[in-house]
């Protein structure tokens, strides 16, 4: 199996190639798909010659895929086994005595992501050790978390835009109303010093203080719609001598007269009334014009401006009514930027925490995929039958040691030992107990040579490998020794052994300083020849190279 390392992906597809293939490789695949069904439908089929291939919606109709069995699957959360039935492997040249069946491994994670791998072998899964069990199962929880990853990677996406859509559409509007300002020269000054306003209260606060004080309104007062259209509520006004009062604690119905009603009806539009009684908590105070201007959102009023000449008696000239106008217009926009603005600020704490939150579970979701692939890269160098080193662990150990030794002059030795007419063992008791023999004669190894400076390896078959770095001189042979006789007190029957009644093993040794134009395959090669000859002699024996 390969060293998993999720850099080495640069694409969803390779990802999904890369765990198909192992996947393949450990159970002898004959059919493998990877079907996911949420949040989107995908559907893939690997095959050896070809790799990975997208299949679409129409195809998954026509697939002869078990859905009963995969829907089962997905419910119980874990790996399932069973046999293809004879009516259904019919078509089929296998012999019935080597049985087809087929598995389902589900993928489901928290972030709605589910799916399986379904595929049919000739491979006895059901008789798996648990190492490969295990090895297959890491693989499918690798997959399932990368997915997820991807997943959530994705949905941090989709809010970060929506977040930067939102930012984007703000300043959109800010560059509007400054466009709008540029075209109001005359009202300029008040528009800069009322943006500067930070909450709505202060807003209109300063509405009504910049009206007076700039456009040389005597008096002003400035009332808002509640979001019931019906009723009215004030803010800030002038008294009879023009001071600035607060009037909030003012609410009550829109009144329903012919005036009030058309300048609500009416957008862009002074309403002007001319020799008007004026008041003032509901009391006449002087006689002279009043004008009415609405507020708008879009559509919606949300309230108007009110302003007289009680003060000055100054007469309202038409540019007046047209400054009047566009200053109505640009308080509705400051309100309306003003509750945007907050109400963004509020999204955008949110969306703040639900960023963070993702963080932290995509976080949680890294530091479960390194450790995953810690523990594949730790199953990688293992036996999967034996729990011992395998080849490629050998392979590793060896170039590393050989080195070593070769800078240093120091001593190496390799015992390749080889189990007696093991194929008659396996023949006459079958696969399963053959299996079982092999664990015993590693556990063997493992007890005999348990110093951790060393190596003992399935180097492959029934073929074992022992490593000794910086070894004494007969420290090989005493090592040969305690094998043979851990093994003869073992006696693990062997009746069709022309040997003895027992498993035997055959053991070749060599000692080498590596030299200084040498490979470490030379001392493996020499303990091989070492290993024919015991054979030859008629096993059970040790004989050590040269």
């Amino acid at each position: 199996m390969q060293e998993w390392d999720p850099e080495k992906f640069t694409s969803f597809e390779q990802l999904c190639e890369a765990s198909l293939a192992t996947i393949a490789e450990k159970t002898a695949a004959e059919c493998l798909y990877l079907w996911l069904q949420a949040p989107t439908s995908l559907l893939y089929r690997f095959q050896q010659d070809r790799g990975l291939i997208t299949l679409d919606d129409t195809q998954l109709a026509t697939l002869p895929l078990p859905h009963e069995f995969i829907s089962h699957a997905v419910a119980k959360g874990q790996m399932i086994v069973e046999q293809v039935s004879q009516l259904e492997e019919s078509h089929s040249t296998q012999s019935l005595a080597q049985p087809k069946l087929r598995a389902c491994f589900p993928l489901k994670r928290q972030q709605e992501l589910t799916g399986v791998i379904y595929l049919e072998t000739h491979r006895r899964l059901d008789r798996l050790s648990r190492h490969q069990r295990q090895g297959i199962q890491l693989l499918t929880h690798y997959l399932t978390a990368e997915l997820s990853n991807h997943l959530l990677a994705r949905q941090i996406d989709l809010e970060r835009g929506h977040h930067h859509h939102t930012q984007t559409d703000l300043v959109h509007s800010q560059r509007l109303q400054g466009s709008f300002l540029t075209m109001l020269q005359a009202l300029h000054h008040v528009s800069v010093k009322l943006s500067c306003s930070q909450s709505e209260a202060q807003l209109l606060y300063d509405a009504v203080l910049l009206a007076r004080q700039e456009l040389l309104f005597d008096r002003v007062a400035i009332f808002l719609i509640e979001p019931d259209g019906k009723t009215m509520r004030g803010t800030w006004g002038t008294n009879e001598a023009g001071e600035l009062v607060n009037e909030q604690h003012f609410i009550s119905p829109i009144p329903n007269h012919p005036t009030v009603q058309e300048a609500l009806r009416r957008k862009d539009y002074v309403l002007v009334l001319e020799d008007a009684p004026l008041y003032y908590e509901h009391q006449q105070v002087g006689w002279g014009w009043n004008a009415m201007v609405s507020l708008w959102n879009g559509p919606v009023p949300i309230g108007w401006i009110a302003a007289d000449n009680l003060l000055c008696h100054r007469p309202l000239k038409a540019y007046q009514c047209e400054i009047f106008k566009q200053y109505a217009a640009i308080l509705s926009q400051l309100l309306i930027r003003q509750r945007t603005q907050e109400e963004l600020e509020q999204l955008n704490h949110q969306l703040e925490a639900r960023v963070a939150d993702r963080t932290m579970q995509l976080a949680a979701t890294n530091r479960a995929l390194e450790e995953a692939n810690h523990r594949l890269s730790l199953l990688s160098l293992e036996d999967p039958l034996t729990g011992i080193a395998n080849r490629r662990q050998w392979d590793i150990t060896m170039q590393r040691e050989w080195e070593w030794a070769r800078r240093h002059q120091s001593l190496l030795a390799v015992l390749m030992i080889d189990v007696d007419e093991f194929k008659a063992y396996n023949d006459h008791f079958g696969h399963a107990k053959g299996d079982k023999c092999l664990q015993q004669v590693a556990e063997v190894l493992k007890q005999a040579e348990r110093r951790r400076t060393n190596l003992v390896a399935r180097y492959g078959g029934e073929e074992f490998v022992i490593l000794l770095c910086g070894p004494l001189l007969g420290e090989a042979e005493q090592l040969a020794v305690r094998i043979h006789e851990a093994l003869a007190a073992l006696r693990i029957p062997h009746p069709t052994s022309s040997v003895a009644d027992f498993i035997t093993v055959s053991i070749g040794f060599s000692y080498l300083v590596p030299a200084q134009d040498g490979t470490w395959q030379s001392l493996t090669e020499q303990a091989d020849k070492a290993l024919y000859h015991a054979k030859s002699q008629g096993r059970a024996c040790t004989l050590a190279y040269g």
